[in-house]
């Protein structure tokens, strides 16, 4: 049987985007677009034969001048394969020290990637205010 494509461990990295003010049309000031949110961490993480994932993301303690000391994110969720109508695709919860986020990615073909967008849900690691989303990328870790 075939590995888990979400299974063993990944580099993860997530990107904020500030907010975008426009007036009449116009862009103002110069806006913030895909600066490192998180530094990047290490994924080790396992998914079930019935799709259920379960890890967690290690960012060092030297990864960004916000965390103090190595922060581990606990992660759950669900794997769903690919269909005749949609990618692969996972749907994670990553929670720890009081923070919690919300993870959508897909799988992008024949690469081991999954990219795609993380919520803050309650108590961001770098301090940004709940509500605030981004973009991520996992890579598989050789």
């Amino acid at each position: 049987m075939a590995k888990p494509p979400l299974s063993g461990q990944f580099h993860y990295q997530s990107f904020y985007n500030g907010p975008i003010q426009v007036c009449d049309g116009k862009v103002e000031g110069t806006p913030i677009l895909a600066e490192p949110w998180s530094p990047v961490g290490t994924l080790d993480v396992a998914t079930a034969d019935f799709g259920e994932v379960f890890g967690r993301i290690v960012f060092p303690s030297n990864g960004s001048p916000r965390l103090q000391g190595e922060t581990v994110l606990n992660v759950t969720g669900r794997f769903t394969p690919a269909s005749e109508h949609s990618q692969a695709r996972v749907e994670l919860r990553g929670e720890g020290t009081g923070a919690i986020y919300q993870i959508h990615g897909w799988f992008v073909p024949d690469t081991g990637r999954v990219v795609g967008t993380v919520l803050c849900l309650a108590g961001d690691l770098a301090k940004r205010p709940v509500g605030t989303t981004g973009a991520f990328i996992l890579f598989p870790k050789n």
